[in-house]
């Protein structure tokens, strides 16, 4: 609704007022009842007088000087001017100084402010009536612009004193410069001769003249009535909590059922069960675990199901899992690894068939029973 009232105030004709409001008609009828009793014709920028060149509505430009004076505003009356005073004095030949550098024909930010409705102007197109008047098509909208009277229907122009993209597509369509189309009072050579100007210098209290007379403040005269101790509040100030405002004009929303007429305390389907959203995964997807038959050990048992752990420790079914030491074959500390040991027939890489009981010294060999070489 804020946004739906700034595109009203800011329009620069009725056309553009009135469709404004009629979006704001659909969304709240009241707050357009609302908004014709203020007296748009105050407020409203599409009634701003043309011969003014200035199409600001705000008070922006108070609250910043006020915002520039903020440290001397607490000082005494006469101190507080010679504060303000000698900020100006300093700004006026700041400004003059950096309007000296500028190699342009216009001020920095009206040259900045041209070149966007220069931008613009690509989407219009000029029909010519005459060699000042125009009939410009941009997007939906056809407008009339006069070059000579330096009009538009849209009343950009007219109030601002900078061609609007309507005109700029005209003026390029004649071979000419938009420069030379904005109002004088924004040229460099107008600006220069504001600040040509300066603001004179003055002594310090102890060379003002003394006076005999004391310069008393004024009588303060009291009011009827009992003094007021308590500040003027808000009408949409929360009287429990001093300070903070109500949440009067705060558009509502129900995280149920997303609408816009009521919250989550007074949701209709509040007792239904909200589906969960699904988390989106992050990250690549996990690639297949490969199948673990393919991860066969070299040793293998027939007889007893069981299972070969890291090391070549055999884990047994009925838990716990014993390990011994084979002996080298070629040298001391040759061979040497963890061998299964249990009940059961083990069977090597090569296929030779092996056994290693509990309490025997290692493992024999079934393939050749004479002969017990150690295990590899």
């Amino acid at each position: 609704m804020k946004m739906l009232f700034w595109k009203a105030a800011k329009a620069y004709n009725e056309a553009d007022l009135e469709e404004a409001l009629e979006e704001m008609k659909r969304v709240n009828p009241a707050a357009v009842s609302s908004f014709r009793s203020l007296n748009p014709s105050c407020f409203c920028r599409a009634f701003v007088r043309i011969n003014t060149k200035c199409d600001v509505i705000v008070s922006n430009m108070a609250e910043t000087f006020n915002g520039y004076i903020i440290n001397a505003r607490a000082k005494h009356i006469i101190f507080m001017l010679e504060d303000i005073r000698g900020a100006l004095m300093q700004r006026i030949v700041l400004k003059r100084q950096q309007m000296e550098k500028n190699t342009g024909m216009l001020c920095p930010r009206i040259k900045a402010r041209l070149e966007k409705e220069k931008d613009e102007a690509a989407n219009c197109t000029p029909l010519p009536s005459s060699q000042v008047l125009f009939q410009v098509c941009h997007r939906l909208d056809c407008l009339t612009v006069n070059l000579e009277a330096r009009t538009c229907t849209c009343r950009k122009w007219d109030l601002s004193g900078i061609p609007c993209c309507h005109a700029i597509s005209c003026i390029f369509f004649m071979n000419e410069t938009p420069e030379n189309y904005v109002h004088t009072c924004y040229t460099k050579d107008t600006y220069l001769k504001m600040y040509s100007g300066g603001i004179a210098p003055l002594t310090g209290e102890r060379h003002w003249p003394k006076v005999d007379m004391p310069i008393d403040p004024p009588p303060i005269k009291i009011g009827p009535g009992r003094p007021r101790k308590n500040r003027m509040k808000s009408p949409h100030e929360n009287p429990k909590k001093p300070g903070k405002l109500t949440k009067h004009g705060v558009e509502m929303s129900c995280s149920v059922c997303k609408s816009k007429d009521h919250n989550k305390r007074k949701c209709p389907d509040k007792n239904k069960e909200a589906q969960p959203v699904q988390k989106k995964s992050r990250g690549r997807p996990k690639k297949a675990i490969q199948n673990a038959e393919a991860q066969q050990s070299t040793y293998q048992t027939t007889a007893q199901p069981s299972r070969i752990g890291r090391g070549g420790r055999l884990i047994q079914a009925r838990g716990g899992s014993n390990t011994t030491r084979g002996r080298g074959r070629f040298g001391r500390g040759r061979g040497k690894g963890q061998i299964p040991v249990g009940f059961g027939v083990l069977v090597d890489g090569e296929g030779n068939t092996w056994t290693n009981p509990p309490g025997q010294a290692g493992p024999s060999n079934l393939s050749e029973p004479s002969v017990g070489p150690s295990f590899p």
